[in-house]
């Protein structure tokens, strides 16, 4: 009796009707995840000092994400800002995919000029007062996979680098952590203040 029913009902649809009602109940089948992709911090930037009523203290890490000519970068920072007793404080990423000026930055990097370490014959300058010390930690061109260079300076040629980069990137700074399909591993690491004490940590 059910099979009669169901035969019947069948016949009082045409055909068109049928594949509408077959096509609504067919399950529908989610889109397929994106593949993972690596992500990892190769660069590390603090940058702390100041004088005269203005200080600042500013750590960023750079994220990779994915490797080869499709890798996307993402910056991250942590910034805190004191004018005459007045602290601002910000908290922001930047979208590499919308911000050119971003892998120009991670280039230049490659450019800084080689130092040597004071020896039995040399000695070191003078040190400056009221101006930011500006560090950077990142891979070596050539080495271990796990080997980290620690560069820092006062007037020297990474806080000139690092001077011009932050105007380079300043227009690109937005609140939002930009989403990049299978970053599942994209994560801040800047969000709070221990979580820059763990990050910044050579």
């Amino acid at each position: 009796m059910r099979n009669l029913f169901v035969l019947i009902l069948l016949a009082a649809f045409p055909s068109s009707a049928q594949q509408g009602l077959a096509r609504q109940s067919a399950p529908s089948i989610p889109p397929a995840e994106a593949p993972a992709l690596k992500v990892a911090q190769p660069y590390r930037i603090k940058q702390q000092g100041g004088g005269l009523g203005i200080f600042v203290d500013e750590a960023v890490v750079l994220h990779a994400v994915g490797e080869g000519p499709s890798r996307v970068w993402a910056a991250e920072r942590r910034r805190r800002d004191q004018r005459m007793g007045v602290v601002s404080l910000r908290y922001e990423w930047i979208d590499g995919r919308t911000c050119p000026a971003l892998e120009t930055v991670i280039a230049d990097i490659g450019r800084l000029p080689p130092i040597k370490m004071a020896g039995l014959d040399t000695e070191p300058r003078g040190a400056f007062s009221d101006v930011t010390e500006v560090t950077l930690i990142g891979p070596p061109a050539e080495g271990n996979m796990r080997d980290l260079v620690l560069r820092r300076d006062e007037m020297g040629p990474v806080s000139r680098w690092w001077r011009a980069s932050s105007k380079a990137l300043e227009a690109c700074w937005q609140a939002k952590q930009p989403y990049i399909p299978g970053a599942y591993d994209l994560r801040a690491k800047l969000s709070t203040a221990q979580d820059e004490v763990e990050i910044m940590r050579p």
